[in-house]
């Protein structure tokens, strides 16, 4: 646990470092130190419009799951419908 903490501490070190040693000639290699640094973070989702498509899948689950115990005409069709849109959603949420 110490080497994270460390470590973790010496990654915000550096990245305090570049921020406040931004000069014209330097920048674009602080930048590329940051954006390289930012790119690494552990989120399986990678922005908004794959979190929205995550959400959705979630909701259209639980419409699946409830048109089938609704007592609607064709029941079984929305039913499967709703739940193979929620399975691609969720794929591509992942993608």
């Amino acid at each position: 646990m110490p080497d994270q903490e460390e470590s973790r501490e010496g990654w915000e070190k550096e990245i305090i470092d570049v921020q406040h040693n931004v000069t014209f000639p330097s920048g674009l290699r602080s930048a590329q130190i940051i954006a390289k640094k930012l790119s690494t973070s552990p989120a399986p989702i990678s922005d908004f419009s794959h979190l929205v498509r995550f959400l959705l899948s979630g909701i259209l689950l639980v419409i699946g799951f409830a048109a089938f115990s609704a007592d609607v005409p064709h029941n079984t069709t929305l039913g499967v419908a709703a739940l193979a849109a929620a399975c691609c959603l969720g794929a591509s949420a992942f993608r």
